[in-house]
């Protein structure tokens, strides 16, 4: 390693453990401590991970990065310093640019067999939150060639590398940097003389299936936000459930970690962040198993954690309007809008509902009895278009015969019939659709009633969830037991952070 090298990277050791609440690592035992190597990582948080990785391992890495990045004169000369190798795609340059690239490649080949370290981020772009996007072939193929040039007996290894970040765009956030296991390229002598183009999208395949071991990989992006709900909510319950009690870390951190936590009150207990997002995983599959076999079951779960959330948001609303008095703004504005909307059209809505409520049942007791769906557009449409009609007719023949109203008074009441009934149909899916946020909810509810409600709603969401989980676990033929004395799973966080 340079001594240019260590002093950057001293420096910014210390500035990230500044920046992050805790940084761990976990297989670092498996980083080769000399010989040809690239890290293979997946890119979420675009140059931090570059220096996350440099400051948590040994190694002096040669990263390979867009060209883009060389335009700032400042950054040109640290990277130039530093030994970042620039690959020049062509969404960022010219076709002559783009040729530059064979002796960036020839770099790569070079630092390699003279032993080093390359750094390449496969996916080419920053990854999707929880996420690995489609890996491009270029580490495959400068791995593979460099063995080629060296007959297959240079010994490259790649070494897939997993950054997971508890909130990558949170100041103070945590972060578990986790190796696996190196892929040794000469394995792929054989298939690469056989065929080239073959053996590179396996070689590439390979590490995008040792990546996603490596991190949270949620597949779906509809279920991104769901899984870290679910993680919240119930995450505690299936850490003790699944992998057993642990004690907290917060003794492996050194004193000066400990009085810098102190300074930014950040002096909680350190959480073991494999098992953490272990976890975030197993509900990540289990959520996916799901969508596959009971979809159903999975909107509703989605429906009650959303109801839940709202809820505590009012339950808060409602505490600071005892407590402190209300500043209305944010979220109290948006509930006072919906409740006022529901109170003072309340009416209107009601007199939509009484005078279209007998027509809409009618129209719906046709369609039920309709045995073939192809049709029940049709039998709406029809039933309706005759019911509502006649009803409004028999409803005004009726009021103008018992009643002394003038024929003006008599149309606009036929003709606010519709109207009314179309207004209820929007307030009532307003109402549904926002329901979780009208004040009347909780304004007039005790605040142990109200606790007591939320207390309900998580113990239903856990045992919906739990039948989930229950259905993932018999699909895969696995046992909480099973799953608690998988080695993988129990395995030790090696605590970079109290060097």
């Amino acid at each position: 390693m340079s001594r240019f090298y260590r002093s950057i990277r001293r420096v910014l050791r210390y500035a990230v453990g500044i920046y992050f609440h805790d940084i761990q690592a976990s297989g670092t035992e498996h980083i080769p401590e000399e010989g040809p190597l690239i890290f293979a990582a997946n890119h979420p948080a675009s140059i931090m991970d570059t220096v996350l990785l440099g400051t948590q391992t040994e190694r002096q890495i040669q990263y390979m990065a867009r060209s883009g990045l060389f335009r700032n004169p400042a950054v040109k000369l640290l990277f130039n310093n530093v030994g970042v190798i620039p690959i020049f795609r062509a969404e960022d340059s010219d076709g002559e640019q783009v040729k530059k690239n064979s002796s960036s490649f020839r770099r790569a080949y070079e630092t390699l067999e003279d032993g080093g370290c390359i750094g390449i981020f496969p996916e080419g772009k920053n990854s999707p939150s929880r996420k690995i996007g489609k890996l491009k072939t270029g580490t495959a193929r400068i791995a593979l060639e460099t063995e080629e040039r060296n007959d297959f007996s240079l010994g490259v290894k790649i070494q897939p590398v997993g950054l997971n970040f508890d909130d990558r765009e949170r100041f103070l956030s945590s972060v578990l940097i986790r190796f696996g296991e190196p892929i040794d390229v000469r394995e792929y002598a054989e298939a690469y003389c056989n065929n080239q183009y073959d053996c590179v999208r396996q070689l590439t395949d390979r590490i995008e299936g040792d990546l996603r071991d490596l991190i949270t990989h949620i597949e779906d992006d509809r279920h991104h936000q769901l899984v870290l709900d679910l993680h919240h909510l119930y995450g505690h319950e299936m850490r003790n459930e699944l992998i057993g009690q642990f004690r907290d870390t917060g003794e492996m951190r050194s004193l000066r970690h400990r009085l810098l936590d102190r300074a930014r009150s950040t002096d909680e207990p350190r959480r073991n962040l494999k098992k953490h997002f272990d976890i975030e995983q197993f509900i990540a599959d289990t959520v996916e198993h799901a969508q596959q076999h009971s979809p159903g079951d999975l909107e509703r779960l989605r429906l009650d954690i959303r109801r839940y959330r709202d809820h505590l948001r009012q339950v808060r609303l409602r505490m600071e309007m005892l407590q402190q008095g209300f500043e209305p703004s944010g979220r109290h504005i948006e509930a006072i809008k919906m409740t006022s909307y529901a109170v003072l059209t309340g009416p209107i809505a009601a007199w939509g509902f009484i005078n279209n409520a007998i027509p809409y049942l009618l129209t719906r007791l046709t369609v039920s009895k309709q045995t073939d769906e192809a049709k029940v557009a049709f039998a709406a449409f029809a039933s309706g278009l005759v019911a509502f009609p006649l009803f409004y007719s028999v409803q005004s023949w009726a009021l103008w015969t018992w009643t002394d109203q003038s024929l003006v008074m008599m149309l606009v009441y036929l003709f606010s019939l519709p109207i009314a009934g179309f207004f209820f149909l929007r307030w009532w899916r307003q109402i549904l659709h926002y329901r979780d946020r009208i004040l009347s909810r909780t304004l007039f509810r005790t605040k142990q009633s109200l606790l007591d409600h939320l207390e309900r709603e998580r113990r239903r969401i856990a045992a919906s969830f739990e039948r989930m989980k229950q259905d993932y676990l018999d699909d895969q033929t696995v046992s909480i037991k099973d799953y608690r004395d998988n080695p993988e799973t129990t395995s030790t966080i090696e605590a970079e952070s109290a060097s």
